[in-house]
């Protein structure tokens, strides 16, 4: 019996069998569902990294089709001069797109722009439709994937001429695992107990947005982590600075500098007014659930130098955080 027991075949060994006793029976159940699962998990485990290595790809093709040499016809928004027996232009010119972002915009309509954060693998198509949650879960062709795609909030304005535009355009982004989307973004990341990356910080003070019409560099004036919802403060306030798309009685400047500066982790002596144009990168923080990690800059001004004197910045060691101790208690 024993020679027998040893030569089992593997159906004999793993599947239940007439004659099995209830303890034999229970193993072999056992195992099948643990096999199922372990190979079901495999599956899910495969299909993630062939997503991430399509994602990869796909990103890397966009970067070289926006980087095809092209000649760049700038927007003007300056009228031609007048000839003599012209009447004077009441109009702007027509805005021109931009070369490279033509061939986006002829696949997906809903292109905005392009994104560029050096040192970062943020070099990116940003998209934008009529809400916040299309592009949260589908790619630039519209399919499935959670990596979704960055994009702009919907309220915001950017793709118009400068009188027209939000003060505030709201760029969103997942925080992926393989750095891809934002996920690179928390190199920007500083708080109290972690400041290493500060020197990032200098290295790289400053980010571009192309619209579909003109390119813009921004010099980064703050970044924070920042909780979302009223539970997660002690008196339910807090500062809801994606909602600041434009300023108003409610949502004054005045309130968003003070907020901005108070939570900065770094003060990077770069200063910024009412009559600046802003961009607010956000995306997903890992401190708390939910919790959004958050870069802000202003665009350079007209005949400034587009260079960031790193020199003036300084670590704010008293910047307000979330009240880990709190959030973490309840």
């Amino acid at each position: 019996m024993a020679g027998y027991k040893g030569n089992k075949s593997f159906a004999e060994r793993f599947i239940p069998m007439k004659g099995d006793t209830a303890q034999e029976i229970s193993r072999k159940i056992v195992t099948i569902v643990a096999s199922v699962v372990l190979v079901a998990a495999l599956a899910i485990l495969a299909v993630y990294f062939i997503k991430q290595a399509q994602n990869r790809a796909e990103i890397e093709k966009q970067r070289e089709q926006h980087n095809e040499p092209t000649v760049i016809t700038q927007m003007t928004t300056t009228a031609p001069p007048e000839t003599e027996g012209s009447v004077s232009e009441t109009e702007p010119p027509p805005l021109v797109m931009l070369d490279n972002i033509k061939s986006f915009v002829e696949e997906n309509p809903d292109t905005a722009g392009w994104l560029t954060v050096p040192g970062t693998n943020i070099d990116n198509v940003v998209l934008q439709t009529d809400n916040n949650d299309y592009y949260m879960d589908k790619d630039f062709y519209g399919n499935s994937n959670k990596a979704g795609q960055i994009f702009i909030d919907f309220r915001s304005i950017i793709n118009d001429y400068d009188d027209n535009q939000t003060d505030n355009v709201v760029i969103y982004g997942h925080n992926q695992a393989d750095m891809s989307m934002f996920g690179s973004l928390k190199r920007y990341k500083i708080k109290k107990e972690n400041t290493k990356n500060f020197d990032f910080y200098l290295e790289h003070p400053t980010f571009t947005f192309s619209s579909l019409y003109e390119e813009y560099t921004y010099k980064i004036i703050a970044m924070f982590v920042i909780e979302i919802e009223p539970e997660q403060t002690r008196d339910g306030i807090i500062f809801d600075y994606h909602n600041y798309i434009n300023f108003t009685k409610k949502r004054t400047f005045e309130d968003f500098k003070e907020n901005v500066m108070k939570r900065t982790a770094v003060n990077t002596g770069v200063d910024f007014d009412e009559n600046d144009k802003f961009i607010t990168l956000s995306t997903c923080s890992n401190e708390f659930e939910p919790s959004r990690f958050v870069v802000i800059a202003r665009r350079t001004r007209d005949g400034e130098s587009p260079e960031v004197d790193t020199s003036r910045a300084e670590l704010n060691m008293d910047m307000l955080e979330p009240d880990y101790n709190f959030i973490y208690g309840r």
